[in-house]
């Protein structure tokens, strides 16, 4: 049985190979992986395991099947897409879609000391935010209702943003749904990251959709200004803070926010959920008329130069790392091709491979892969390419020529049928001839003779036989 703390590069999970590490939080490790098909195909994708210290927890287990089931109906550019849920060996991974950037609390540590990001930037990026979680909250079953699904866990950590300026919201691991087939309940562990919860996310109240507004209230005052909302020096008093306090405004920490902006991320950080905006539509469409305000547009290629020039060093420290444990997933599988026979390598493609053997080409769950690379085996009979094989049709069933045992049945049937027309012939001669069957004057002289009848008959019959023998043998 595969182990979680055993998975290294190298290893292989379904039809992955694992290539480097690349996250660890608390639940979870996050790994760099590659799908390898044929004639040099490869995508690059991400791949999620629960911790093995929490992998035997059935409410855990639940939870990670629900992130993987919920968050693959949602489809939108920015909520990162779920390629499948797999199972090795026992081991529950998901597959998702591989984004090559960095979270929002890693941009923010580094611009820290150069300002903080710039306003048109952000609000692009809070823009994109609003609409990923809109989607998500209008997520509806299969019968078309919603399933008032919250992510719940809206934070610095589970937002990122690609070096192409693509905003993904990740990590549905605590998402509430009244389509989840399980409700988590962990005593003593709240559903999310405690300084970014709503307040009626830590007083077990309903929670819906304005309950991840908050959260991205918190986000967006802390990227502007630079200092958290509520934190206090412990977890408790950040709690009392969410629950009692109101935040220092926002533009005595920045004067230089728009006054539009600051009130919409107050109304956002408001306590009573009925106080804050409805839904992420109409805050992103309040964002975005702040942004004409200023009156400079900004695009999504924008935010990716920004990106590339603030994490420049993380940049191509990554892509470095990335390139390296590609170029060793080659060699491995380079040393492994080395004195197998072409017959072994055929037998090795009809079953999965184990951790650490050469990954699986792309290919349907259950369906065994088939190399295009790969001649096909020759048989004792040469037979022509197949590009130059003319294709042989069967005639239809009408133009079949009879078998000789059913021509020789036909002509019996056809022969005995002339006979009795024959006796038929030479009875009503013979009636006649003895006067028993009443006959015109003309056939009574045909008839007086009854040999010169028989010849007649005969040679009528062998000229019948010939016709029908030429025509059955055309």
């Amino acid at each position: 049985m595969q182990i979680l703390s055993d998975l290294k590069p190298g290893d292989t999970l379904g039809r992955y190979e694992i290539l480097m590490p690349v996250a660890r939080g608390g639940m979870a490790a996050v790994w760099a992986a590659r799908l390898v098909g044929s004639r040099g195909f490869q995508k690059i994708v991400a791949i999620k395991t629960m911790l093995p210290e929490i992998g035997n927890d059935p409410a855990f287990e639940a939870m990670f099947l629900d992130e993987a089931r919920l968050a693959s109906r949602i489809r939108h550019p920015h909520a990162v897409e779920i390629v499948e849920l797999g199972d090795e060996n026992g081991v529950l991974y998901i597959v998702m879609e591989w984004v090559d950037g960095d979270t929002i609390s890693t941009l923010n540590k580094q611009v820290r000391s150069t300002g903080g990001v710039p306003l048109p930037i952000l609000l692009r990026i809070a823009s994109s935010i609003c609409a990923g979680l809109h989607a998500a909250h209008e997520l509806r079953d299969d019968e078309g209702k919603l399933v008032d699904l919250v992510h719940r866990d809206i934070s610095p950590q589970n937002v990122m943003v690609s070096y192409d300026g693509i905003v993904k919201i990740v990590d549905f691991g605590v998402a509430k749904a009244t389509g989840r087939l399980h409700e988590t309940r962990v005593v003593g562990q709240l559903k999310g990251k405690i300084p970014y919860l709503s307040p009626e996310q830590l007083t077990s109240g309903k929670v819906d959709r304005r309950s991840d507004i908050f959260s991205l209230g918190v986000l967006l005052y802390t990227t502007l200004s630079g200092y958290h909302p509520f934190r206090g020096r412990s977890d408790a008093k950040t709690m009392e803070n969410i629950l009692r306090f109101a935040p220092v405004p926002l533009r005595e920490l920045v004067p230089d926010v728009p006054f539009d902006l600051a009130v919409a991320i107050e109304r956002a950080l408001a306590k009573d959920p009925a106080d804050r905006w409805n839904d992420c539509a109409s805050f992103q469409r309040t964002l975005d008329q702040i942004a004409i305000a200023i009156g400079t547009p900004v695009t999504d290629g924008d935010v990716g130069r920004f990106v590339r020039e603030t994490l420049g060093d993380i940049v191509a420290e990554r892509r470095k790392k990335l390139a390296t444990a590609i170029q060793l997933a080659d060699s491995r599988m380079s040393a492994r091709g080395e004195g197998r026979t072409a017959s072994s390598i055929r037998g090795d493609r009809r079953k999965q491979a184990p951790a650490g053997n050469t990954p699986l080409p792309a290919t349907f769950a259950g369906i065994l892969p088939v190399s295009l690379e790969e001649p096909p085996p020759k048989s004792s009979s040469q037979s022509p390419p197949a590009s130059l094989a003319l294709p042989v049709a069967s005639a239809p069933p009408a133009l079949v020529t009879p078998a000789p045992r059913a021509r020789r049945r036909w002509r019996r049937r056809i022969s005995l049928a002339l006979l009795l027309v024959l006796l038929l012939l030479t009875g009503a001669a013979l009636a006649a001839r003895a006067g028993i069957l009443p006959v015109p004057g003309e056939v009574h002289d045909l008839l007086r003779d009854g040999r010169s009848l028989l010849r007649s008959a005969r040679e009528l019959l062998r000229g019948l036989l010939e016709r029908l023998s030429a025509l059955l043998a055309d």
